[in-house]
């Protein structure tokens, strides 16, 4: 009996490609799984987010020039991951809250993409200061 040996390398070399056309496919596919569950995990269950709204009216500047308490905003903002904030300056005098400047008549409007806490200058408190928290959840 002759045994064609070419009929076996041919043989061998394809079931060697179909078995690693196999195996990259399966990485390929697990992969997909893993970063579509973690994906999925930080969108489902995530409270939605809320949109804050801050207007800083007309005279602003003029009456805490003269000493009057202007109850806007708290000292301490609270938000969460994903939040908006909406701060619309109509007064005549940009006014910084924390890390952000807002020109007269201008508005900023910024999300908030990771949790941390900011202590800064706030030209809408007699004291100066204001915290900003970005929590996780």
């Amino acid at each position: 009996m002759v045994v064609d040996a070419s009929w076996v390398r041919i043989s061998g070399g394809r079931s060697d490609r179909s078995s690693r056309a196999v195996l990259v496919l399966f990485a390929i596919v697990a992969t997909a799984m893993v970063v579509g569950s973690v994906t999925l995990s930080r969108v489902v269950g995530q409270p939605e987010p809320e949109r804050h709204v801050i207007t800083i009216p007309e005279g602003t500047a003029m009456r805490l020039s003269l000493g009057h308490d202007v109850d806007i905003i708290p000292a301490d903002l609270d938000f969460r991951l994903r939040d908006q904030l909406t701060v619309i300056n109509e007064d005549s005098t940009a006014h910084q809250i924390g890390p952000f400047l807002i020109p007269a008549g201008d508005r900023l409007d910024t999300k908030f993409a990771e949790a941390a806490t900011v202590e800064g200058f706030c030209s809408l408190h007699s004291s100066g200061r204001i915290t900003i928290n970005v929590g996780g959840t």
